[in-house]
């Protein structure tokens, strides 16, 4: 007997309406909505971005290094060189900084289009792509087409989200993409596909090997009671048994293949290595390098208490703002934030802001296991309370939630525009059009010393160079100022803006009195402005 439609809960309706299959293309209405979603955020983002590129709010930390790296790949046959960390890699490769293959895939895309605003296209649209497998998880694991959509559109709406897609273009945009489709498919079981993820996750940055180690010890808990009964009938060939050691092998592997071929291809310089491994983010801690973390967290419990509670304010902050849009269902699952283990004991020991607070690529570590957490955790719901009821009321406090975190805390909303206008802003101000009318001076093969917010207007060519300010005021200063100083030696142009940055501005000008050879050829903006040129050019 037929039920009644009369009697159907509005889940159920609508459940009914998004699994129709269209006339044309004979596609279900989830599936367009899911598109629709995606194509939307991609042209959102790709557009805010390259906005923000126009309005010099981008930096040579990291897109200018990303299109600096694809340039030379492309046209000067150089191994992704870039040169904006010479001080520290003298290589030059991004390789002896991070262990990124993914990057040949993206190399295609650049070598049609080589600009930075095609990084930032591809990676809006890359970011927006991770919804398909929180569709498929949420759909098919806890509720149906329904879910799938309301944890889709909220990862799309999701500031952490939306903020590493804000910032710059980095390798961290294709993490939540892969982990996303290895958790789905580890769900299904479908091992080939699942090992095909990992190493995908591999291929983005080397301390990604991190959590593919902690998503086999996921896969061990998960299966903890088909594991003890293997292991008392002696049975260690089953998937339960191998896949979650050859996960955790592959991972200890791969990550010390990294580090093998960055020592022996792409060596560090020594003078720096104790800043290039970050030392000072746990100077609480005393770890000299991130993998002293969990000894010292055993042996200096004080200590990692301190450097816990160091921004505590803040930590609390940025946890509500990672599990709050969700509504804390993830902690209804809790071993599936496992694999977030390694990112949350960095960044809440740390002591640099950039680690415990929206903004930057960072939570792209964790985004895809949050919002698999909180799936599992409505399936928990919904197995022990089925009613249609208790659906409605989690499915409605989700959305609220994520769209009252999307209101109050998205990049270009009014708030954080109050806050954060120098981060949020799109805008390009007469200061901004002056600098792109002294930028088109240069020759596009004219080699060049700028600053941080310029380079990457500058970086399509192997000659142009930055002032690494962010090297200023450590213990390598000295090798700061006696590269700038070297650079400015062989370089035709240099361009500065002191109203953005005063820092460099200042380090370059007191250079430039012992310089003769350069004229000021461009000033701008009251002066703020300084294009500098050798007669010679």
């Amino acid at each position: 007997m037929e039920e009644d439609p009369g009697r159907l809960t509005s889940i159920e309706r609508l459940e009914a309406w998004l699994r129709t299959r269209t006339k044309v293309g004979n596609v279900e209405r989830s599936k367009i909505l899911l598109i629709i979603s995606i194509v939307v955020y991609g042209v959102v983002f790709s557009t805010l971005t390259v906005l923000r590129y126009y309005a010099f709010r981008t930096r040579a930390w990291d897109l200018g290094i990303f299109t600096q790296s694809f340039w030379t790949t492309s046209n000067a046959g150089k191994f992704f060189y870039y040169t904006c960390e010479l001080v520290v890699n003298p290589s030059g490769s991004f390789f002896g900084v991070h262990f990124s293959p993914i990057l040949f895939l993206v190399l295609p895309f650049y070598w049609v289009l080589q600009t930075p605003e095609t990084l930032l296209v591809i990676q809006a649209f890359i970011m927006a792509l991770a919804a398909v497998p929180i569709f498929k998880l949420a759909n098919e694991y806890a509720g149906g087409r329904t879910v799938g959509l309301l944890f889709s559109t909220a990862y799309l709406i999701y500031p952490a989200t939306q903020y590493v897609n804000w910032y710059d273009f980095h390798v961290e945009a294709f993490i939540p993409l892969f982990s996303a489709y290895a958790l789905y498919y580890l769900t299904k079981e479908k091992w080939p596909k699942y090992f095909l993820f990992i190493f995908l996750l591999l291929m983005c940055q080397e301390q990604t090997a991190f959590i593919t180690f902690f998503i086999g010890i996921y896969i061990a808990w998960k299966y903890r009671s088909r594991i003890i009964s293997a292991i008392k009938q002696k049975r260690f060939s089953g998937n339960e048994v191998t896949v979650p050691i050859v996960t955790m092998i592959i991972s200890v592997v791969w990550y010390s293949f990294t580090l093998w071929q960055r020592n022996t291809f792409f060596p560090i310089n020594p003078a720096t290595m104790s800043g290039f491994l970050g030392s000072g983010n746990f100077s609480i801690l005393g770890a000299k390098d991130p993998l002293q973390i969990p000894l010292l967290i055993i042996f200096r419990p004080l200590n990692a208490l301190q450097a816990l509670t160091y921004d505590g304010l803040i930590k609390l902050a940025y946890l509500g703002l990672l599990f709050g849009p969700l509504v804390l269902f993830s902690f209804k699952s809790p071993s599936a934030l496992i694999p977030t283990i390694p990112w949350f004991g960095f960044s809440l020991l740390s002591q640099t802001l950039a680690h415990h607070m929206l903004g930057h690529q960072y939570e792209a570590f964790v985004v895809s296991f949050i919002f698999a957490a909180a799936i599992f955790g409505l399936r928990k719901d919904l197995v022990r309370k089925p009613q249609h009821r208790n659906t409605a009321n989690s499915i409605k406090k989700i959305a609220a939630f994520s769209l009252a975190f999307f209101v109050l805390f998205a990049p270009f909303c009014l708030v954080q525009t109050i806050f954060f206008p120098n981060f949020t802003t799109i805008q390009r101000n007469g200061h901004d059009r002056a600098l792109t009318e002294v930028i088109n001076m240069v020759p596009s093969n004219g080699s060049i010393l700028t600053v941080d917010h310029i380079f990457p207007q500058v970086s399509n060519r192997i000659d142009a160079y930055v002032v690494p300010v962010i090297w200023l005021n450590t213990t390598v200063q000295n090798l700061v100022i006696d590269f700038v100083n070297g650079t400015a030696n062989k370089v035709d142009y240099i361009l500065v803006d002191n109203q953005t940055d005063p820092v460099a501005t200042s380090l370059v000008l007191s250079l430039l009195e012992t310089k003769p050879q350069f004229t000021l050829v461009e000033s701008r903006d009251n002066g703020e402005i300084l294009l500098f040129r050798r007669h010679s050019v």
